[in-house]
């Protein structure tokens, strides 16, 4: 009895573990766009070394309630085909990203000018892609969160 008892209490703490994850928004890295499909698509414009231009276009998609972002985003760039964080240039602590529900419209396209310079610095030549992250929210504690990609270079 002891056995089954044991058993059943470590079967309900794993369930309960494997409900638990992370809100490192940076640690997902994996491109997956493919997870989903939200119709979103976003393309790069204006990149300098400091910047540049997001556009983002959202067409059709499954499952599509309100779509929505904030001020986050992550710079990565490709190392031998693996793509790697860019590494701050500011302490963790010192900044934050704001909540705010910036609403993506349907059928339509939005674009944000993006300054990395404050948190990055000055980017050197390379390939590079820029990660903004969605939610398709249908309703309170009903919302899926995902990391979109688009690639860019600088010269």
């Amino acid at each position: 009895m002891k056995k089954i008892t044991a058993l059943v209490l470590a079967s309900l703490c794993l369930f309960t573990l494997s409900g638990c994850s992370s809100d490192n928004e940076a640690a997902d890295t994996a491109d997956n766009s493919v997870q989903y499909d939200w119709g979103i698509t976003l393309k790069a414009e204006n990149v300098t070394s400091s910047g540049l231009t997001l556009v983002c276009s959202q067409s059709g998609g499954e499952n599509v309630a309100q779509l929505e972002t904030g001020s986050f985003f992550v710079v990565q760039k490709k190392n031998k085909s693996k793509w790697k964080d860019v590494d701050y240039i500011v302490n963790e602590d010192e900044f934050g990203w704001t909540m705010e529900a910036l609403e993506i419209p349907k059928e339509n396209t939005s674009k944000w000018d993006v300054n990395w310079e404050w948190l990055y610095g000055k980017l050197r030549s390379g390939d590079y892609r820029i990660g903004k992250k969605f939610t398709n929210f249908r309703g309170t504690g009903d919302f899926d969160n995902m990391i979109i990609y688009t690639d860019f270079s600088i010269e």
